[in-house]
């Protein structure tokens, strides 16, 4: 009886254990130039003009996690490393993009909570997009009609604005 509730303690350990991610894994011990967390509450507010074509857009995201790579830390091997590692986890390939000088890829892995990792590499710049959830791609024309770049806090200058106004 005892060894039935060790195995049974076990089993729901074991599987509400959350696994580290595989860009977790990746970044672990690299520098990076930049690392955002998002979360619902932080998406809405970057909407300062209220959008509701963003909001709807956006309602099925649990997080996001935004990373610049510094490009001397990242080789084209590490990259293909990671997409690699990605696809052995269960993860499928959903995009591919290539031009002159920009490849885009984004992943998905099919789960309860899905979970999507985008790369974008262009020139010497690479920029990486781990996202839970989902984005309604049904609102996407809405949001790009309404689209007004001064409705948005950019998030990902605030850095180097701060840096300049000192």
């Amino acid at each position: 009886m005892k060894y039935r509730l060790y195995l049974f303690l076990f089993i729901v350990f074991a599987t509400s254990c959350k696994q580290q991610s595989v860009v977790t894994d990746f970044l672990e011990d690299r520098q990076t130039g930049l690392q955002l967390y998002f979360y619902p509450s932080t998406l809405r507010m970057v909407n300062i003009e209220k959008n509701p074509d963003y909001d709807a857009m956006i309602k099925g995201v649990e997080q996001a996690r935004f990373v610049r790579l510094d490009s001397g830390q990242f080789t084209g091997i590490e990259i293909a490393g990671l997409l690699t590692d990605l696809r052995q986890a269960g993860y499928e390939e959903v995009l591919s993009y290539r031009a002159k000088d920009q490849d885009i890829t984004i992943m998905a892995l099919e789960q309860s909570v899905p979970t999507f990792v985008a790369l974008s590499q262009a020139g010497h710049e690479c920029m990486l997009l781990e996202m839970q959830g989902m984005i309604n791609v049904a609102t996407i024309p809405g949001f790009l009609q309404t689209f007004n770049g001064n409705g948005f806090i950019d998030v990902l200058n605030l850095n180097d604005k701060n840096k300049k106004e000192k």
